[in-house]
């Protein structure tokens, strides 16, 4: 058994995961994968970051799904 307390950091990301994982929850696999590159295409663009100019060495598509990715 580990002597020391849990971190507050390791807490955080636990209920971060979790929270995550609720946000999912009632959907198909397909669907969350969906959601999640959404949710991530959003918050990098609020955060200023830009799309690669080149997409040549760039993963085209999500492989459980086959979706395309979003520019």
């Amino acid at each position: 058994m580990n002597e020391y307390g849990e971190s507050k950091a390791l807490s955080e990301v636990r209920e971060w995961k979790a929270a995550c994982a609720r946000d999912v929850a009632g959907l198909e696999i397909g669907a969350a994968v969906r959601k999640r590159l959404r949710d991530s295409a959003e918050t990098a663009r609020k955060l200023g970051f830009l799309p690669a100019d080149s997409k040549a060495n760039a993963i085209a598509c999500v492989a459980e799904t086959g979706e395309a990715y979003e520019a």
